[in-house]
Parts: C-alpha cells; structure tokens; sequence
C-alpha cells in the first residue's frame, strides 16, 4: 500500500512537473512571437507609415498568420502604442541615465538628450507627433517630456530659486516649445539633433526677439 502511495506522489509530482514545464515553453515562444510581431510591425510602419500599414502586412513581415496577431494585439492602433510606450521607457531611462552622469543635471543636459533620442527613434516619433498623428499619440509624447520636466522642476524648488513659478506650468510650455521644435525638425529634416537642441535651448535662455513684441506685425496691405 505505501509503496502504491509512493509511485502515485511521484507520478503527480513529475506530471506536474511537466505541465509547468510546458507552460513556461508556451510562454517562452508566446514571448518571442510578440516580440517578433512588434519587430516586424516597427519595420513596416518605418517604410510605409501608419495609416498605409496593413495588419497583414506586419504579419507577412513577422511571417505568422493574421490570427496569430490577434492573439497579442486587438488592433493597428494597440501595436503601435505599445511600440510608442517602449520608445518612451528608453526615452526617459536615457535621459535620466545622462543626467545622473553629467556633472551638472541642467535642462540643456535634458533638452540635448532627449533631441538625440528622438533622432535615434525618428521612424517612430514622426508618426507620433507630425501631421496626421492622432491627437492621443502627441498628447502621450508630451505628457512623458512634461512629467520629467515637472519632476526636474520641483527638485530646484526645493533650493527657492523658482519662486513666483508654476512649475506644473512652466514644465508645459517647455515641452510645447521642444516638442514643436521636433514636429517642424522631422519635417525638414534637418538640421542635426545638437544644432536643433541648441536652437531650442537659446530660445528657451534668452526668449524671443524682442521686435516680435515692439513692431507692428501684420502686413501693410492688411493693417486696420
């Protein structure tokens, strides 16, 4: 009897054993497809753009069936978040990497890193934020350049060297200014992404010219 009780713990014991294993081999390649289904897919939106980009064409890119691909994403739309929230992360890795080992955490260290981040990632920055992007895409790139700022801003806070300052606000209009910079810059591209930081942050540090606030504007032909 004990030696049946035995040989039955064993048998459950290693049939559990390979159940787990088999799950964890399922996983393993559910894993790899998902990550080959988001290569494939940063690929394609790369050269055809997103409006363009079939679910069948990522998925002849991926070489796995259409079906497979709904098994991991619902949508166009979800696989290309995914891809922007994955460029985001590294984004803000990046830049807080860089400033940690800077010697003076300043917003020109922020600025230029996240210029050259955007550049390395353009393919998929350029769908974000220019013409034609959906508003909820642009509004996610800046909400993470914003959070940052806030954060960056309210450590100089505690120094009382912003005093008078919203820096929920200020955070904001920073970010407008870097993140319209980048939407005209991949438009034209060019110039590089140290020239196009520097661009922003002199306007940032000095503030626009002052003839923009003591001459007239308009056109002759349209003035009142």
């Amino acid at each position: 009897m004990q030696s049946k009780l035995n040989y039955n713990s064993v048998m459950n014991y290693s049939s559990k054993g390979d159940s787990n294993a088999r799950q964890h081999r399922g996983a393993k390649r559910r894993a790899r497809t998902r990550a080959e289904l988001l290569a494939a897919a940063r690929r394609v939106f790369a050269k055809k753009g997103f409006h363009d980009t079939s679910i069948l064409d990522i998925t002849e890119a991926a070489d796995v069936g259409v079906g497979t691909f709904y098994l991991h994403f619902r949508d166009k739309d979800e696989i290309f978040n995914t891809l922007i929230d994955e460029v985001l992360q590294i984004l803000e890795e990046q830049v807080i990497s860089e400033v940690r080992s800077s010697e003076a955490a300043t917003l020109p260290v922020i600025v230029r890193s996240i210029f050259r981040h955007a550049y390395a990632e353009r393919d998929l920055f350029s769908i974000a934020l220019t013409s034609g992007a959906q508003v909820s895409r642009t509004i996610r790139v800046e909400d993470t350049i914003a959070q940052g700022l806030t954060r960056a801003f309210e450590r100089v806070t505690e120094t009382g060297q912003l005093q008078g300052y919203d820096v929920f606000l200020l955070a904001r209009l920073v970010t407008g200014v870097i993140a319209q910079g980048i939407i005209w810059w991949f438009e034209q591209d060019d110039p590089g992404p140290d020239e196009m930081a520097e661009s922003v942050l002199h306007l940032l540090a000095h503030g626009l010219p002052a003839a923009l606030f003591n001459e007239h504007l308009l056109p002759p032909d349209t003035a009142p």
